[in-house]
């Protein structure tokens, strides 16, 4: 599958079922982690504006976890190390030997076990609003009482008047910013969006990120309510071959209302 028209097809690894959409380029495939209860849509403004920059067209794999988007869920959950499994062998099963990661919020933390567990695979990482796991400095307590449950993408409809609540960076500012994710939200299933939490729990990345082969891309915006910038200034310290780039005004949606400022960035970083 590396040559050829973009895909968008179900696969099965590992006996879970994702449903995956992969966009042909030049060179290592960009492998997207999204966050928690996010389908692959969510992204497509990221995507297209990644592969339109000047310079090499990327190639992108993105893939919907199980119980989001097109991918249903599992009768049992998956821990962090599991899932990193699960997207080494999603990757070698397209045909790839070299890729670099991209996880945002939730999927970040996927993005770091990836990496770590796969230092052959993996050659280039890049964080966005994310952090170490439980060792992080956390979020307000209405905030992360809002995360405990998947409501949010049950009404998107109420995107615009929440979102600059819950997201920060001005995203209700956007009309075309927020109408899309609007639109483009599908609901997860419930069982699906508990499943990542408990992947989550009690993970941490904070003792290997100093052992990090990779060089890794860590953004953050200075007003995300979600996760705090100083998360990724902790991150910066402990990592070897770490960047670190804060937005000014970015919120915890960033790569979608400050893309013009982020994207050049990653294009950059990547090639």
């Amino acid at each position: 599958m590396k040559e050829g028209t973009a895909i968008s097809t179900t696969v099965t690894v590992r006996g879970i079922r994702l449903h995956i959409d992969v966009r042909p380029g030049e060179g290592p495939p960009l492998l997207l982690c999204n966050g928690i209860g996010a389908n692959l849509e969510l992204l497509d403004p990221l995507v297209e504006a990644l592969r339109s920059q000047t310079g090499r067209k990327i190639p992108v794999i993105r893939f919907d976890m199980p119980g989001t988007g097109g991918s249903p869920v599992t009768r049992l959950p998956r821990r962090m190390p599991q899932l990193a499994r699960m997207l080494a062998d999603l990757v070698r099963s397209l045909g790839h030997d070299e890729v670099d990661v991209l996880g945002i919020s939730w999927g970040g933390a996927l993005a770091q076990e990836f990496a770590y567990r796969n230092p052959r695979l993996c050659r280039r990482v890049v964080l966005c609003a994310t952090s170490m796991g439980m060792v992080m400095v956390p979020a307000k307590p209405s905030v992360l009482l809002t995360l405990a449950s998947p409501l949010r993408y049950f009404g998107p409809r109420h995107l615009r008047e929440t979102g600059a609540r819950l997201y920060g960076g001005g995203f209700g500012d956007d009309p075309e910013v927020a109408e899309h994710f609007a639109a483009a939200t599908r609901a997860p299933d419930p069982l699906g969006y508990y499943w990542q939490i408990v992947a989550g729990a009690g993970w941490t990345s904070a003792w290997y990120l100093p052992l990090l082969r990779q060089r890794v891309l860590v953004l953050a915006g200075d007003d995300d309510p979600i996760i705090p910038a100083v998360n990724a200034r902790l991150m910066g310290r402990l990592l070897r071959r770490g960047t670190v780039r804060l937005v000014p005004g970015g919120g915890h949606l960033a790569l979608l209302t400050h893309s013009a400022d982020l994207v050049p960035l990653i294009h950059e970083f990547l090639s």
